[in-house]
């Protein structure tokens, strides 16, 4: 059985906002990520990995994932599928 992403969000993680940044992974077979020094890019993976095992690809602390400016509650929502079955995680500190 294949596992498929299909949308990750996240808001008041690392530098993100108190506004939900939303990726659909799913628009096509395969996804391509590319961009600029600090755009994004090791966030999204953090994200991931923090939404499916509770802790950051990169040896970040928990405490440090919480974007401290806003005063809100971090928030990981990502949303794949194993075969047949859905999946929604919603994980936060």
């Amino acid at each position: 059985m294949a596992l498929e992403f299909q949308k990750v969000r996240w808001k008041n993680f690392l530098s993100s906002g108190n506004n939900f940044i939303e990726i659909e992974l799913n628009k096509s077979t395969r996804t391509l990520i590319i961009g600029k020094n600090g755009s994004g890019k090791s966030t999204l993976l953090d994200a991931i990995t923090f939404g499916l095992f509770g802790k950051p690809f990169r040896k970040i602390s928990k405490p440090t994932l919480i974007n401290s400016i806003n005063d809100g509650s971090c928030c990981v929502e990502i949303e794949f599928c194993i075969g047949n079955k859905q999946y929604h995680v919603e994980r936060g500190i």
